[in-house]
């Protein structure tokens, strides 16, 4: 069964790597338009998907510790991208990073 488990943590985590270059071809375009909510349903089944894998792994006698620090990492990963794609910002903080960034 942990063998099964294993696979279907490695074909979650293959879909997540991938929506990288995804991201990189219609999110970074100058008007994302839809392509921002379809990327925020999919980061949203992703996250669901990953926590319930979280469920497993994070009990204490689940035996592979290493593919709970995966999923672990790979759930920490998903949340950075809702937050950096879809988090909403106010405009004092806009200007505050910007000008942190480009002094």
């Amino acid at each position: 069964m942990l063998r099964n488990f294993r696979a279907a943590v490695d074909d979650w985590d293959e879909v997540c790597s991938a929506l990288g270059a995804w991201e990189a071809q219609h999110l970074a375009a100058d008007d994302p338009g839809e392509a921002m909510e379809q990327h925020r349903n999919w980061v949203s089944e992703l996250l669901s998907w990953g926590k319930l894998m979280q469920r497993t792994t994070d009990q204490p006698e689940f035996p592979d510790r290493a593919l709970a620090a995966r999923v672990n990492a790979r759930l920490r990963h998903l949340e950075d991208k809702l937050a950096l794609w879809h988090g909403e910002m106010t405009a004092a903080e806009q200007d505050r990073i910007l000008h942190a960034a480009f002094p």
